[in-house]
């Protein structure tokens, strides 16, 4: 009897993640060594609750319309605090009663964390991977060796790349009364997309300024830069990390303890917004949110097309007997356009958050440099891609209905696999 195999997602969403998931999805299907294909909704602590989603026969066309469908709303994900191994063995208990011999973590810094303790009290029983997924581009090896780059950050960057050209025309024709448009991009201590506002104009025409927090600098000198930049070109534009430090936000956090920017009482932009105002320059903030990580009309073809082929990548490898490990998209020797996949083992992981290498970075200057620039844009596609409609509308695949039960596919009720909370 073929063991199944369980999937999940945890933190922040992307526009291909569920690439990733139908990759994983087809390859299952199509391996010989699995059986049923669930899905914990949402995540982990769908898998604890017992509320499962049966996605074993989906089929070509419904893969397809997944593999176009932004955001995380199909199987759902969740931020819980680290579990403890009271938790991870309940969460044996429902791979016990729902037969899983395989287990996928597609996720952040913190699912790697999840993964590596569920496997260290459960990895003689099954085999067990993760999928590095994160806009922010901060998790991976220093040498951007091994992870070359995250799934999900090349569409964000190709998202700021357009959205820069776009506040352009906005400044360009309000400039009169709006001297300034700063806009805040995801990044908690990171500027990986911040730095993308630079795709937009590499020869570097615009009065763009660009506030990473591996080069943070006084609030009283960046005020100065904006008031100078005024002052040549009669307007700005700011590109600013949400974690470049400015002022008190407020901050709110999750249950694994990081700050959740868009909840916090205030924000970066806001707050420099005000001081600009106090200093006699008029601004304005662009502000956008889940938009950024989640806007299907940016997603970038190769992105999806790798996000895809990772998930494909990770499932071979647990099925040839690999695991323990995180499936990565990696740097390769053949040029900075191609890529390899690879199977890092998790003994081999240890702090996995990077940020902005100083060599990609103008210090003081408020500005990457061109070795990042050469670094971000091989990842990104030149074409637009097609995006599949009906009537004009967008299609997004539909969420199946929850399955939850470890031995009929009849019953529909949810089964208490763990007593647990996993938030307590």
């Amino acid at each position: 009897m073929k063991n199944n195999l369980l999937i999940t997602m945890s933190g922040g969403t992307t526009n291909v993640i569920n690439a990733t998931l139908a990759g994983i999805i087809q390859k299952a299907q199509t391996s010989g060594w699995i059986g049923r294909i669930y899905a914990g909704c949402p995540g982990i602590r769908g898998a604890l609750e017992g509320s499962v989603l049966d996605l074993t026969d989906l089929d070509g066309p419904q893969l397809e319309r997944l593999y176009w469908t932004a955001a995380s709303g199909y199987v759902g994900t969740t931020r819980i605090r680290p579990l403890e191994e009271e938790q991870i063995l309940c969460l044996g208990e429902m791979f016990n009663a729902w037969r899983i011999g395989y287990f996928i973590n597609i996720g952040g810094n913190g699912t790697i964390k999840q993964s590596m303790a569920v496997a260290e009290v459960l990895g003689s029983r099954i085999r067990i991977a993760s999928v590095a997924k994160t806009v922010d581009n901060d998790l991976g090896d220093e040498l951007f060796d091994d992870v070359l780059y995250t799934p999900g950050y090349p569409s964000c960057a190709n998202y700021w790349r357009n959205k820069v050209w776009m506040m352009n025309q906005e400044n360009l024709g309000a400039c009169e009364h709006d001297k300034a448009i700063i806009a805040q991009t995801f990044g908690r201590k990171t500027g990986f997309l911040a730095g993308c506002g630079r795709l937009a104009d590499p020869d570097r025409r615009l009065p763009l300024l660009i506030l990473c927090p591996e080069d943070q600098q006084p609030v009283e000198k960046v005020i100065g830069a904006i008031d100078n930049t005024v002052s040549r070109f009669g307007r700005a534009m700011v590109v600013m990390s949400e974690g470049y430090e400015v002022g008190d936000l407020g901050e709110r956090y999750d249950l694994s303890g990081q700050v959740m920017y868009g909840t916090s009482r205030t924000t970066a932009a806001q707050i420099l917004v005000n001081l600009c105002a106090d200093a006699g320059i008029q601004a304005r903030a662009f502000i956008p949110g889940f938009d950024q990580r989640s806007e299907i009309h940016f997603v970038d073809g190769r992105d999806l097309q790798r996000a895809y082929q990772v998930g494909q990548f990770t499932v071979e490898q647990l099925t040839a007997g690999i695991t323990g490990f995180l499936g990565s998209i990696a740097r390769s020797p053949r040029g900075p356009e191609e890529v390899e996949y690879r199977a890092i083992p998790f003994d081999e992981i240890g702090d996995y958050s990077r940020v902005m290498p100083s060599g990609w970075l103008l210090t003081g200057e408020y500005d990457v440099s061109d070795a990042y620039v050469q670094y971000a844009e091989p990842l990104l596609e030149s074409e637009a891609v097609t995006l599949p409609r009906l009537g004009g509308k967008l299609i997004f695949a539909i969420r199946p209905s929850l399955f939850a039960s470890a031995d009929s596919n009849d019953s529909k009720d949810r089964i208490e696999i763990c007593p647990v909370g996993v938030n307590g």
